[in-house]
């Protein structure tokens, strides 16, 4: 009916076209022939739309038949049509299949025809053809009917309009072929420069779709027909996984709990009662060895020191890896044959039995225990560091029960509350206590402080990252430490230096970043620039006043985990002289940018997307990553990562005309080495046995107020140590255990019993060479001590302000704040400058004239509070 319906109204315009009057028609009958200002020549194709001629590439009786994708298949095959002029997908209404948009094989959906359908489409394109013939003949009925309507019209009107319509007509034809000469150029122009835009878009997006289109033909093929019943989901995470893992280790797909997680860390809030849990949990019934004790935080915070969302766990190993001089050879020893293997697999399973049971006596004990309390929050409602929690509105806490499980249960709808029941060490029976929920705000600001003598105004910033309100805390903590200066000294003078800590700070929004160093750099400075293949060029500039006096003295305490946005910060203040950075080494050397984009079903992709450079042009980049992947990938087609060598690193000048190197993080100005830990420290800190010991100290006694570790309180502990040493709880040579266990084994293989007994005297001799270590170390491990105490009643705001005072580099960074001379030396600011270095924030130098080049068109962000 639709078709029949515009051959009707073509037949009637092009009749009234050919009448000496058609024209004066047009403009008089245009409502009632309603053909939406549109005139078909006959069945040709020629189409007037507002006097532009444009010629379909089809025939209006005929189907549409140009293949726009097809791929074989075992058992069917499927082909879509679609018009060049739109790309839209049209189908014949007579094959009852309703047009779509999204009919896009981009998407990743696919369609079959079956060969019934076929067969058909191809009847119906026959029985179109029949009604044609007939709908013809029907036409021309009715186009003599029309002119003799017209002409009765026509000769109803006054003269004079006629005459002024046919001298209109007359003029208008004179000068229509320069018109259509004029259009007709110009469509052409647009559609060259359409394809000479798009073509390449194009090429990319059929590329993309033959990767996308196999994957999902693969993966409906396992769906369908694999011989088991597969998870496609779990395949589908398996596969994107594996490809983004060839990228580089940032890059990464979150799934939903990662996709919460990571917006936590970003915004800096969450929805809960403000603690901060750990726990371990027998999986099926089967214990679980030491090492794979999990903890799981809540509120975004992570008690896991093997990586975070910010710095991927892969990204510490690869810098650990790249880091080391030297290596051992793997070698295969020689076995001989006559010894029984069997003697040695017995052994071994013996001990792994009993390290189990071992874990799992551990785990019981354990349980699911809190690891921090917020201040503000659960901390106010007298939950405490190392409680048990043993149940949660009445329900009992297992050992089956997760920490993920116990997570979901603290958390809810703000204005709601909860009822936690939980032992305490010291404490008889158990406690329960309400807590409410609410949007909890965890602060990147964890201290801020003077430190020393009140009157010298020296104070002490702790940022542990940079979350959405980052920029906005360290403002109000350096306000707040000005008017503690000034009412320390009676008003006679303000901050006189600050140290801003930003040690183990893993980094996070790069905005944020942005808002901080804002805060220390002069105003009109470059702080940061970032560019990347697909992400616009932009330079972001202060244009706001500093916050910190520029007469303070600044300095900016880092570490080898010092990363991304903290990088930012410490190098916009080296490079533009405000500040010295102090610390044993460079800075960890992440220059990379990444995006997180929202994907649908509460999923996020985090990629990377550009690299960042600092004001005087270096990015400090230390590792380049180069993709793996594909069919005979190596090592299961991991990314690979080189370290930028000393060779290929570029000199760069700071304001002042200081020298710095690209490729290698943040070189410390000053550096100060901190206390080493010893061995002994790294067992017991890694044993937990610190923690073992405070739960037992709290059963014992009372805090006081002159709480101190005396000596007796150290030897109460080192005997504490050795009793759990002699059960097999810990192990004194951890660090040595599993090198001399597999030396034991190969020696055995090899018929060395000699040898082997030698070993168990040498491993003898390292316990007592370690124990001496306590008194070696005594003053070291009497503050672990003590802080592992007072974690149990202080918040953690007053644990780091305890300890910040015995803290080495610290007081070292404090000292170079009051040797003034000193401090302007190493900043160059006693006349030593670099010739040709000029002031403000565009550095004279042809490394940071390139960068400015580059960036010429790029984007200028001005920042305002």
């Amino acid at each position: 009916m639709q078709q029949q319906h515009q051959r009707s109204h073509r037949g009637k315009c092009c009749s009234v076209k050919n009448t000496l009057l058609g024209a004066s028609t047009l403009l008089l009958l245009a409502p009632y022939l309603n053909c939406n200002n549109a005139c078909y020549n006959g069945d040709t194709g020629r189409r007037f739309v507002g006097g532009v001629v444009m010629v379909q590439s089809f025939s209006p009786t005929s189907p549409l038949t140009q293949p726009r994708m097809s791929l074989p298949s075992r058992s069917s095959s499927f082909t879509t049509h679609s018009t060049k002029q739109t790309g839209l997908v049209v189908k014949s209404d007579e094959m009852n299949i309703q047009s779509t948009n999204h009919l896009n094989t981009v998407n990743g959906m696919i369609f079959r025809r079956t060969n019934f359908q076929k067969q058909r489409s191809t009847s119906l394109v026959r029985m179109q053809m029949v009604k044609k013939d007939n709908n013809d003949n029907k036409n021309e009925k009715e186009n003599n009917g029309d002119e003799s309507k017209t002409s009765m019209i026509i000769s109803k009107l006054p003269p004079e309009m006629v005459d002024f319509v046919k001298k209109l007509v007359a003029k208008f034809l004179n000068i229509l072929p320069g018109l259509k000469i004029a259009v007709i150029s110009a469509t052409v122009g647009a559609v060259l420069t359409f394809v000479a835009i798009f073509a390449p878009i194009y090429d990319e997006i059929d590329a993309t779709t033959e990767s996308v289109t196999l994957f999902e033909t693969i993966l409906y093929d396992l769906d369908q027909r694999y011989v088991d019943k597969v998870d496609t989901q779990k395949l589908f995470e398996t596969g994107v996984s594996a490809m983004l893992r060839s990228l580089d280790p940032y890059t990464e797909f979150e799934g939903k709990s990662d996709a919460e997680a990571m917006t936590e860390t970003v915004s800096g809030r969450y929805a809960g009662v403000g603690l901060v849990i750990s726990g371990a949990t027998l999986r099926d019934g089967i214990d679980i060895p030491d090492d794979d004790l999990t903890d799981v935080a809540i509120g975004g915070e992570s008690t896991n020191e093997g990586g975070s969302k910010l710095l991927p766990k892969d990204a510490l190993n690869d810098q650990k890896r790249l880091n080391q001089k030297e290596s051992l050879d793997d070698k295969t020893p020689v076995t001989r044959n006559d010894i029984d293997k069997d003697d040695l697999l017995a052994e071994d399973e013996k001990e792994e039995r009993l390290n189990k049971r071992r874990a799992m006596a551990r785990v019981k004990d354990q349980g699911i225990r809190v690891v921090s309390a917020f201040e503000g929050y659960a901390f106010d409602y007298g939950m405490r560091v190392g409680d048990k929690i043993v149940a949660i509105d009445g329900k009992p806490i297992t050992d089956k029960t997760s920490v993920e499980d116990v997570r979901n249960m603290l958390r809810g709808t703000p204005q709601t509350t909860v009822d936690v029941t939980f032992l305490r060490d010291g404490v008889e029976g158990e406690n329960t206590v309400s807590l409410p929920r609410q949007t909890v705000r965890i602060p990147d600001v964890k201290l801020a402080a003077l430190v020393g003598d009140p009157k010298e105004g020296m104070g002490y910033i702790s940022l542990t990252g940079f979350a959405a309100n980052a920029g906005l805390e360290v403002r109000n903590s350096i306000i707040g430490l000005q008017r503690l200066a000034e009412n320390a000294s009676g008003g006679e003078r303000s901050l006189q230096g600050l140290v801003l800590d930003l040690r183990g700070n893993p980094g996070g929004l790069l905005t944020s970043a942005v808002d901080v160093a804002s805060l220390l750099v002069p105003k009109g400075s470059d702080i940061v620039s970032a560019r990347g293949r697909g992400f616009p060029g932009v330079v972001y500039r202060s244009q706001v006043d500093p916050v910190l006096d520029p007469q303070t003295k600044l300095v900016v305490l880092v570490n080898s985990q010092t990363a991304s946005a903290a990088e930012i910060v410490s190098g916009a203040v080296q490079d533009l002289d405000v500040g010295v950075i102090v610390g044993n080494e460079r800075t960890f050397g992440k220059g990379l940018v990444q995006n997180v984009e929202d994907l649908p079903y509460n999923t996020a992709l985090k990629y990377t997307v550009a690299k960042y450079y600092t004001p005087s042009g270096r990015c400090i980049q230390s590792t380049n990553y180069k993709e793996g992947g594909g069919l005979n990938a190596k090592d299961n087609g991991r990314y690979e990562a080189q370290k930028v060598k000393d060779k290929d690193k570029s000199v760069f000048y700071t304001k002042n005309g200081r020298e710095v190197k690209d490729g290698g993080g943040v070189e410390a100005d000053f550096k100060i080495s901190p206390p080493k830990a010893s061995l002994l420290e790294i067992t017991l800190l890694r044993s937990g046995v610190y923690t073992d010991y405070a739960a037992e100290w709290s059963k014992k006694n009372e805090l006081t107020s002159g709480f101190a570790i005396d000596d007796a309180t150290f030897r109460d502990f080192k005997n504490f140590v050795m009793a759990k040493q002699k059960e097999g709880d810990i192990k004194l040579e951890a660090v040595y255990a599993e090198p001399i266990k597999d030396l034991k084994k190969v020696l055995k293989e090899s018929g060395y019993k000699v040898s082997s007994k030698e070993l168990d005297q040498l491993q003898a001799n390292i316990i007592r060479d370690i124990q001496k270590d306590f008194d070696k170390y005594e003053s070291d491990i009497k503050e672990d001590i003590g802080q592992n105490i007072l974690a149990r009643y202080l918040p953690e705001r007053m644990l780091i302000q305890r300890g910040v005072k015995s803290d080495k580099q610290v007081n070292a960074a404090l000292d170079l704040i009051k040797d003034g001379e000193k401090f302007d030396k190493i900043l160059a600011r006693t006349g030593n400058v670099r010739e040709g270095i000029v002031g403000g924030s565009t550095f004279n130098t042809a490394a940071a004239g390139k960068l400015l080049d580059e960036d010429e068109f790029a984007a200028k962000f001005s920042l305002k509070w």
